[in-house]
């Protein structure tokens, strides 16, 4: 039997569930999924309000839109203009009928040259949960272009990885990248890193980190939240302070970080 391509597989998933826990952490559960989309809600809303951005006169490029979540938060910031672009025709159409004053377009960011699609440029360049799941390393290279190439001198391009302080993790549908292999692609496409920061530490899988107590947390929290939906509340009532406290606290995590970058304003010679 053969494998289902990236656009395949999420084409199916979405289908089956679009929803956030459609794009979520599978196997979790859907209380646990919506209270992880809260942790990332409170972190994007507070790092974004500390650019200096006029949003409601920023063109905002949002990429692996998926069910929106992140649409919706550009537009709590008071942003107009916002496309957005996913390798499903099910997330296009649904986005579609969501927010009707903006454009979405089916796009897949790995294509070479896929900035030619869009056909203009942006202020901001979002990409949350998206950039991992290019497995293929050219492919991953060329998002990487394709953002730069579809950025304004001086936009900023915001997203998640998981950073790693060690080799490259790979799996079947993701590859954790090491920080060295990312920001060598980022300063190659001549971005400048801003800012790195946790976006969870406890409650999403420690995936850079080989300290034995964290690995042993995060198996209790899965085994908990797996119980059931009930047992699942209790864990998240308990650790969503706990999680806002420690994000607003350290800098690094042992899980997913935001990284905020800036696209050089490069000069061409006459």
């Amino acid at each position: 039997m053969c494998e289902l391509n990236p656009k395949d597989y999420w084409e199916n998933r979405l289908k089956e569930n679009f929803g956030l826990h459609g794009t979520g952490f599978q196997g979790l559960g859907k209380r646990y999924n919506e209270c992880m989309y809260k942790v990332r809600r409170r972190v994007f809303i507070h790092r974004m309000s500390k650019l200096d951005i006029d949003f409601a006169n920023a063109n905002v490029l949002d990429i692996g839109s998926g069910t929106g979540f992140y649409v919706g938060l550009w537009k709590d910031l008071g942003t107009i203009s916002i496309t957005g672009t996913d390798i499903t025709t099910v997330a296009v159409d649904n986005l579609r009928s969501m927010y009707p004053s903006n454009e979405f377009f089916q796009v897949d960011i790995g294509d070479e040259e896929a900035y030619k699609k869009l056909g203009k440029k942006f202020d901001i360049i979002s990409a949350f949960d998206v950039l991992f799941h290019i497995v293929d390393d050219t492919r991953y290279e060329n998002a990487i272009r394709n953002i730069f190439s579809l950025l304004k001198p001086g936009g900023f391009f915001i997203f998640s990885d998981n950073f790693l302080h060690h080799d490259s993790i790979r799996s079947a549908r993701q590859v954790s990248r090491s920080l060295n292999v990312i920001q060598k692609v980022l300063r190659e496409n001549h971005f400048e890193v801003i800012l790195r920061r946790p976006m969870f530490v406890l409650m999403n899988a420690p995936i850079d980190t080989n300290r034995s107590v964290l690995r042993t947390i995060w198996h209790t929290i899965t085994s908990a939240v797996q119980y059931s939906e009930s047992m699942a509340f209790i864990v998240c009532t308990i650790l969503y302070p706990i999680e806002l406290l420690l994000i607003s606290i350290i800098k690094e995590s042992p899980s997913t970080e935001m990284m905020i970058c800036r696209s050089a304003n490069l000069r061409t010679s006459n």
